[in-house]
């Protein structure tokens, strides 16, 4: 990865807004490798005063002794896949922790001074209950978090939970038990003043994840390591191999590590549609050009049946009853 780093920035230096470690458990590497990434990251594409650093962290590697080496790296946000804080859940979910390592480890981040700290939540599992959902809910309140991001759950092909409802060991997933969870998610933070800024992130006013926006305006960003996708923030994404030997094997070898693609106009403005239309802010209509009349044809029924407005300053926003459905609601209007 230090390798990929000084072959990305071989021209000069170039100030970053943000640094996000995550996409897997960096929290398991030992301090001295997050070190030399940073000291390699802050050489070639320095991180700018006050800027965001998030880690991606398991509430079981968080420890006093973790806590001190990530602060003196300079990392000022952690994002701790808690996921619930119930113990059945995360047994059912093949979760390494338990509910009270999960509260442990936002408590020990907290007294070490991390006061931006944002929790990953799972709603939607078929055994669980609404009541199950709101605890987790307003344990995380109790906590005094400032982000929270929740997702419904989702079955991968080839992991045990998908062998498991295949042979009907476990349930299938239900879009009702996930709606209703979900329903009432949004509703309740936003009638405790918090920022629903985007459909799976909520927070505190001020507290926006200043990275994962970037993906949400499709600003520019640099991806690093097996798997890591980049975006020069007009047509051109490119992707790594995700298979770490050949990754480590191919980086700087006739640029075969990794492979890109150029962005014809309608899939900018598709990927516009994706992104723009999960957050609070809505989607300008104006971006959408010459396809404006088609889009918005397509999207007559749910304007119809109050799912999606249009407000006054042309901006196309989700209501309560299109908000679960919105990659659904996007892909109907999508540019074919």
């Amino acid at each position: 990865m230090e390798r990929e780093i000084d072959l990305r920035f071989l021209s000069a230096p170039i100030e970053q807004d943000t640094y996000y470690f995550g996409g897997g458990t960096p929290s398991l590497l030992p301090a001295k490798i997050i070190s030399s990434l940073v000291d390699s990251a802050m050489k070639n594409a320095p991180l700018k005063k006050g800027g965001e650093f998030t880690l991606e962290v398991n509430p079981e590697d968080v420890n006093n002794e973790s806590l001190s080496n990530w602060k003196k790296l300079g990392i000022n946000r952690l994002s701790i896949g808690v996921q619930s804080f119930i113990d059945d859940k995360l047994k059912w979910m093949n979760r390494s922790h338990n509910s009270i390592e999960a509260s442990t480890s936002i408590l020990r981040a907290q007294d070490a001074g991390f006061e931006n700290i944002s929790i990953d939540l799972i709603y939607g599992i078929p055994s669980s209950s609404l009541s199950e959902w709101q605890f987790n809910v307003n344990k995380a309140l109790e906590m005094k978090l400032v982000h929270l991001s929740t997702y419904a759950l989702t079955v991968e092909r080839k992991t045990q939970l998908f062998y498991e409802i295949k042979k009907g060991e476990s349930k299938p997933l239900c879009d009702d038990r996930a709606e209703e969870d979900f329903r009432w998610y949004r509703n309740y933070l936003c009638q405790q003043g918090w920022d629903c800024y985007e459909i799976s992130n909520s927070c505190l006013p001020e507290w926006r994840s200043v990275h994962n926006s970037r993906y949400w305006l499709r600003k520019p960003y640099y991806g690093i390591g097996p798997g890591a996708h980049s975006y020069d923030g007009g047509s051109i994404r490119r992707w790594n191999v995700s298979n770490n030997i050949k990754y480590q094997k191919s980086v700087g070898v006739n640029n075969s590590w990794y492979e890109e693609e150029f962005l014809e106009k309608r899939d900018i403005i598709n990927e516009i549609i994706m992104t723009q239309l999960r957050t609070r802010e809505g989607l300008d209509s104006k971006i959408l050009g010459k396809w404006l009349s088609d889009i918005e044809k397509c999207w007559r029924p749910h304007l119809d049946a109050e799912r999606l407005k249009k407000d006054e300053y042309g901006f196309w926003k989700l209501l309560d009853k299109g908000l679960f459905w919105a990659d659904r609601i996007a892909s109907d209007g999508f540019i074919p």
